[in-house]
């Protein structure tokens, strides 16, 4: 019987979902047939009715110029700006506009186009476009006697201003960063590069929630075949409400369960210039203060800005150092693992007898005196980023020395496991691209597992298999390891290493742009003297 009557709930659940989700189709459908009346009290309670008579929707009624002829506006007093209504909607129509109804019959089009000074406007009748743009910020104003309105911009945007990027410093390159205003982040993109193939196409994501979302490319550079990937890849998305830019970009990868990052998120709006000028594809939301880029390949995640504010030989042993730092991040403390606990004769004696010593009096075995100290440096980091910043910082170092001094005096943990993870710990955090230091982070722990069951042959396999899921991977068509393992010599200048930048005349082909020239060197010598 309880199983039977688990079966009748599990059924009248489904029903019940069903008889929700038809009523919420039928409820779009009938405003999707609505349309505005000439009667504007009507209009005004039908689109009262819609929006759930929500106190914040404010609602204004009035005659034009001292006539008879009756006329209301209606908007959200939490997205509109009230100044910009009063003074280039209302008072317009109140004030500045009896002259004309002198001279003659006014209609709809001399009210549109002599009587409102505000700036954008279109003309609408139908209440899903009108419902939409209400809850957006725009105005409605609706006149007696006609079935249709106009739709005012009268958005106000506030938000904090644009600051210094919080995940990606940089030490030479430009301070700003996006912020949570969409309008705002294409401006900043625009200021940077002003070319008229510049291309913002804009689309809104969500049932309920229809969010703003700008795909940002170059016209005559992007593949159009990645371009018409990405869009079909966005068309496909049915959510419900709004979702974050990371979300989306799990939404819309071929591998979304990937360990590994397949696609970019940046708060640089230089960053994002240079990503569509070599022909990739930047994703705003509105809300979010990060972008997404696509593709994204394992090279494309270790470069940084300051890469291209130094000279070419420095920022290659820069991007080399950070390749070492990556391996140490992943690898370190399994190697020390598989050294000292199956081939300690790899080490020269002094180094091997110093160890020992040091771990004289350490309860544990080396896996788990790992694993402990691991656990202990993620709950400072989680600690150290959850804290107010005026003691997150102060309590990750002390709490890091404290800890740190006080398990080496009592014997958990031998000094040299303290170097180790400190090292390993600083390794991680020299990766530019926050995601794949924490990928680096994750991988730890099956390498020390590894490690501590078959050594240094643990450590190998491991490597191998993560080089084979490395080259399985593609990002929107894109191998995850190119430029490294590609057919294009020309894109190895800005892999591993930076070539100067005079020698990168190419665009990457790997991204199969349409103008593949990036670079054309001008003669150098001045004009001839007589």
């Amino acid at each position: 019987m309880p199983e039977r009557g688990n079966i009748m709930a599990s059924i009248f659940r489904k029903l019940l979902n069903k008889k929700q989700s038809n009523a919420e189709n039928r409820d779009n459908a009938d405003i999707e047939k609505l349309q505005l009346s000439g009667n504007i009290q009507d209009n005004l309670n039908r689109l009262k009715n819609i929006m759930s008579n929500s106190g914040d929707i404010k609602t204004r009624e009035f005659n034009l110029a001292g006539s008879n002829m009756k006329a209301a506006v209606i908007f959200i007093g939490t997205l509109a700006n009230e100044d910009m209504i009063h003074q280039h909607i209302i008072r317009p129509l109140i004030m500045e506009s009896a002259i004309l109804f002198h001279k003659n019959q006014v209609n709809f089009e001399e009210i549109k186009n002599s009587m409102i000074s505000a700036g954008n406007l279109k003309e609408a009748a139908a209440f899903d476009d009108i419902v939409l743009g209400i809850m957006s910020g725009d105005t409605l104003l609706t006149i007696q006697g006609f079935a249709k309105g106009l739709l005012i911009e009268s958005k106000e945007y506030q938000g904090r201003t644009v600051g210094e990027p919080s995940l990606e410093p940089s030490v030479k390159g430009p301070q700003e960063a996006f912020v949570e205003i969409l309008k705002i982040n294409i401006g900043l993109i625009r200021r940077r590069f002003r070319d008229p193939n510049l291309c913002i196409d804009m689309h809104r994501i969500g049932r309920r929630a229809k969010a703003d979302l700008a795909i940002v490319f170059v016209k005559g550079i992007v593949d159009e075949n990645l371009l018409s990937n990405i869009k079909r890849k966005l068309d496909t998305i049915d959510i419900d409400g709004s979702a974050t830019t990371i979300q989306l970009g799990q939404m819309m990868t071929e591998r979304p369960n990937s360990v590994l990052p397949m696609y970019q998120t940046t708060e640089r709006p230089d960053k994002v210039v240079s990503a569509i000028s070599e022909g990739r594809v930047a994703i705003l939301l509105d809300g979010a203060p990060n972008t997404i880029i696509a593709p994204v390949t394992l090279p494309m995640l270790m470069q940084s800005p300051d890469d291209y504010f130094e000279g070419w030989f420095g920022a290659t042993i820069i991007r080399l150092s950070r390749y070492v730092a990556l391996f140490i991040s992943a690898l370190f403390p399994a190697l020390y693992i598989a050294i000292t606990s199956f081939h300690p004769g790899m080490l020269p004696s002094n180094l091997t007898l110093s160890i020992v010593r040091t771990r004289s009096g350490v309860p544990f075995p080396v896996i788990i005196e790992a694993l402990l100290m691991e656990f202990v440096l993620e709950l400072l980091l989680e600690a150290g980023i959850r804290l107010p910043r005026v003691v997150g910082q102060t309590v990750s170092i002390v709490g890091g020395l404290v800890i740190g001094q006080s398990a080496v005096q009592a014997g958990i943990v031998s000094p040299i496991m303290v170097i180790i993870i400190s090292v390993t710990a600083l390794s991680s955090f020299s990766i530019p691209s926050y995601s794949l230091g924490l990928v680096t982070r994750i991988a730890r722990v099956p390498f020390m597992i590894l490690a501590s069951a078959f050594g240094a042959f643990g450590v190998s396999m491991g490597l191998l298999i993560s080089l084979i899921y490395l080259v399985s991977l593609k990002s929107f068509g894109v191998s995850y390891m190119k430029p490294i393992s590609t057919d294009h010599p020309s894109d190895w200048k800005d892999s591993t290493i930076r070539a100067p930048l005079w020698s990168m005349k190419k665009r990457p082909q790997m991204l199969h742009p349409q103008d593949i020239i990036r670079l054309k060197r001008r003669n150098r010598s001045g004009p001839n003297e007589n």
